[in-house]
């Protein structure tokens, strides 16, 4: 679908490499730059099967994960010859692709006046924690200090007097990610449109902010801030919570959004005395008896029956090899040079005519070296070779 746009990703962790990974999985070619001393942070996390290996850069999991279907240019920006090579690539590309803060930008020389100059047409989607201005532009983010800023953390827990717990996913990464691969779409349309490249500015603090209108919403309604609930949302839904199951470690999660299906509920636990006593803690003991009594996968099938929304509990490991997952075709086994084959997530897009399954391993450190230095900029043999000499480039991170 992007077959013939090439993005370039300067990008670190999560946010910047999600975003060009799902373009990169929609067809686009992504080139991902890593300095010689500075390799994606990402490379040296989670090891596959807990084991670094001799080349611990190669089996981190979520490097894996975050950068398949991409290519490996590694270049040192702090060298003059380095950064001249990478504003020619940016010149023979359409995007350009970077998390980092406006100092580090600033630190390599790649302000907006410079790109322009070396690429009238490029589109820059620059992806900062906290945004280009204000005091906090060059302050360092991750998942759990976007959450903090954001307004999330406040309300996670049970409101029981413990400190804010931490989500599970640190949502500030994904959801920024999505926005960055949707305005590279629209950058891409309107290019089209008007021949003009672009500057997209996108925190990732503004990103997980939008995503939470109900908190904002609450505390504009209510004069107060809204405090933690736990598993339960009493200002959109009717009953919501997961209660215990028959088993060790068994849950079920239901959500009842109208008072029809509150109605079924009781009937369901055989407690039809409940429907005008929802709020109380003997409704509550009387769902946990009845899941208490069944397995996970029994009470959510007979819920869902009744017009339930419910599921069961799954572990990571349950989920991958369920039959509806399996069904879904959720993952593609790709096979890896210096691993065993890898099962890939799939893009979560059912295209007619068209693949969006996995088709390459995540690269390897300066795998595209040549690719990128030869092919696309033109150099020979010899001044390739300099480069390796002169440590603008290399096959292995120096910090190794």
């Amino acid at each position: 679908m992007l077959e013939g746009i090439r993005l370039i990703e300067l990008g670190n962790a999560w946010a910047g490499p999600y975003a060009a990974r799902m373009l990169a999985d929609l067809g686009a070619e992504v080139i991902k730059v890593e300095a010689p001393r500075r390799p994606d942070l990402v490379r040296f996390s989670v090891y596959l099967d807990n084991d670094p290996g001799e080349t611990p850069w190669e089996r981190g999991a979520h490097y894996q994960k975050f950068s398949r279907n991409k290519k490996s240019c590694v270049i040192d920006l702090a060298n003059p010859r380095g950064k001249e090579l990478f504003l020619q690539l940016l010149a023979r590309s359409d995007i350009f692709l970077e998390n980092n803060t406006p100092r580090v930008r600033e630190q390599l020389g790649l302000d907006q006046q410079t790109l322009k100059a070396a690429a009238p047409k490029l589109i820059t989607i620059s992806m900062p924690g906290f945004g280009d201005s204000g005091p906090y532009r060059n302050y360092l983010a991750y998942g759990i200090t976007v959450e903090g800023f954001s307004g999330l953390s406040s309300v996670t827990g049970y409101g029981d007097g413990t400190p804010p717990i931490r989500s599970a996913v640190p949502y500030g990464d994904p959801v920024a990610a999505v926005y960055g691969a949707i305005a590279s779409l629209a950058a891409l349309r309107a290019r089209r449109v008007n021949g003009a490249g672009a500057h997209v500015e996108l925190s990732q603090h503004e990103a997980l902010t939008s995503m939470l209108p109900d908190l904002l919403i609450r505390a504009q309604v209510e004069g107060k801030d809204p405090s933690p609930d736990g598993n339960r949302d009493s200002m959109v839904y009717v009953f919501q919570d997961a209660f215990s199951c028959k088993g060790e470690d068994e849950w079920v999660v239901l959500t009842i959004e109208q008072e029809s299906q509150w109605a079924a509920l009781a009937e369901c636990v055989g407690a039809p005395a409940l429907v005008e006593n929802r709020d109380s803690a003997q409704a509550r003991d009387a769902v946990a008896r009845w899941a208490a009594s069944r397995s996970r996968f029994e009470a959510a099938r007979e819920l869902q029956a009744r017009g339930i929304a419910a599921a069961p509990v799954l572990s990571p490991r349950e989920m991958m090899s369920h039959e509806q997952t399996e069904v879904l075709r959720l993952y593609e086994d790709v096979p890896h040079p210096l691993y065993r084959t890898l099962p890939y997530s799939r893009v979560p897009l059912h295209i007619r005519d068209r693949s969006t399954a996995p088709d390459e391993h995540a690269p390897l450190f300066g795998e595209h070296n040549r690719y990128v230095f030869q092919e696309l900029l033109g150099l020979n043999d010899d001044e390739v070779a300099r480069l390796y000499a002169d440590g603008v480039t290399a096959e292995r991170p120096e910090m190794a």
